[in-house]
């Protein structure tokens, strides 16, 4: 099944969302990375955001190998098992 969400993305909007559904999000996606989590779960400091409702990306920054810059605003998933314990 094919489904379009659309943030804030409420409870019932999810319901009938099964394994092997293919999901579509528009509206603001949050990128976040272990450090993010680490924040707000162990030091449970706020983060400068409102997360309710929102989807969050887990995602890291590509560097460069010869410069070891950042890339110019490109960001690859993150293994989601980094985030395990949070």
């Amino acid at each position: 099944m094919k489904k379009i969400l659309t943030t804030p993305i409420k409870a019932e909007d999810l319901q009938d969302i099964r394994v092997g559904d293919v999901i579509y999000l528009t509206g603001t996606l949050v990128t976040c990375r272990d450090v993010c989590h680490r924040r707000l779960i162990e030091l449970k400091r706020p983060i400068p955001y409102d997360l309710n409702g929102k989807a969050i990306f887990h995602a890291g920054p590509i560097v460069r190998k010869k410069r070891r810059q950042m890339g110019d605003g490109i960001r690859r998933p993150d293994n989601q098992y980094a985030y395990g314990k949070f």
